[in-house]
């Protein structure tokens, strides 16, 4: 992560566990999505941690725990976490827009009309 990187993402990375990359593998478009959740799951569980924070199959995939107990599961963490995935699947990964989901280059995107028309695009060329 570079000093641009919003303060809620920086939040994130902070978060994430020694021997996990440091990085939140999204577009822009989802930073307040994840800046959101962030902010819900804190309150919920505030020493929770992250594993791990990227785009899969054109959702977010969203894997922490809310505390460094590997046992220790609380539901309304784990539905918090459902909601913004779920979530994910409606919002431009680029400009967070709303969205739906797009298969391009066999790679499955959540992005409005106008990226999925540039990134299909920028694929012809």
């Amino acid at each position: 992560m570079t000093e641009n990187t919003p303060p809620g993402i920086q939040r994130i990375v902070a978060r994430i566990e020694p021997g996990w990359p440091e990085t939140i593998d999204v577009s822009p478009g989802w930073y307040s999505l994840l800046d959101r959740l962030d902010t819900r799951l804190t309150a919920i569980a505030p020493g929770y941690v992250v594993q791990q924070v990227k785009s899969k199959f054109g959702s977010l995939s969203f894997y922490a725990r809310s505390s460094e107990d590997v046992y220790d599961y609380n539901e309304e963490f784990s539905a918090a976490i459902l909601a913004a995935e779920w979530e994910s699947t409606t919002t431009c990964e680029e400009c967070g827009a709303p969205a739906r989901n797009y298969t391009i280059r066999m790679w499955v995107w959540a992005l409005c009309e106008s990226h999925a028309r540039a990134m299909a695009e920028a694929t012809v060329e």
